[in-house]
């Protein structure tokens, strides 16, 4: 079974994927469809103590790196990744967006995961991301446009400068439920 807690996290990331498409070409996170749940057990709260962020700030970091990991793909990288519960453009757009929620984000700092000298750049990419327009998140785009080289070029500058030299995937907070 679905957690509540995912799915509220999804169904924000999905509203948001949602209104950035204007054209007919929108793909569906099949994570959805099929029980798969991120550990995260529950949706954070502003007013949670700090000490409840802490103990999942393993979780956000793996985000943040996950995040950064995808945006450093070319298009035949990301196509490497697609699996039948996986769509790496989804993931693309869902992933940075749950690992900038500040909260979870200020978290990572918090607990030293991540130096604080890298939060205003790594916000500053954040940005990048969104500004990408919605015309051109699409599998054409990846390798030629501008903007995505220029973001793909950031987020490996970024990898490099947080001493991340693997830019494997890391799958281990995505649970598959096999009831469904």
């Amino acid at each position: 079974m679905v957690t509540h807690e995912f799915t509220v996290c999804f169904m924000t990331a999905f509203s948001k994927w949602l209104l950035k498409r204007t054209n007919s070409t929108m793909k569906l996170n099949l994570f959805s469809l099929f029980g798969c749940t991120s550990k995260l057990t529950h949706v954070p709260r502003v007013d949670e103590p700090e000490s409840n962020y802490d103990e999942r700030a393993e979780f956000y970091y793996i985000n943040i790196i996950n995040s950064l990991r995808l945006f450093s793909c070319t298009s035949e990288e990301l196509a490497k990744l697609a699996q039948p519960l996986f769509d790496p453009m989804f993931e693309l757009e869902s992933e940075i967006d749950g690992a900038f929620i500040p909260v979870c984000f200020d978290t990572v700092f918090r607990n030293g995961l991540i130096d604080i000298s890298f939060k205003s750049e790594l916000l500053s990419f954040k940005k990048m991301t969104d500004d990408i327009p919605p015309e051109i998140w699409d599998w054409d785009f990846i390798n030629n446009d501008e903007t995505w080289v220029a973001t793909r070029q950031k987020a490996n500058e970024l990898l490099v400068k947080l001493g991340i030299a693997d830019r494997t995937y890391d799958y281990s907070n995505t649970n598959i439920n096999p009831n469904l």
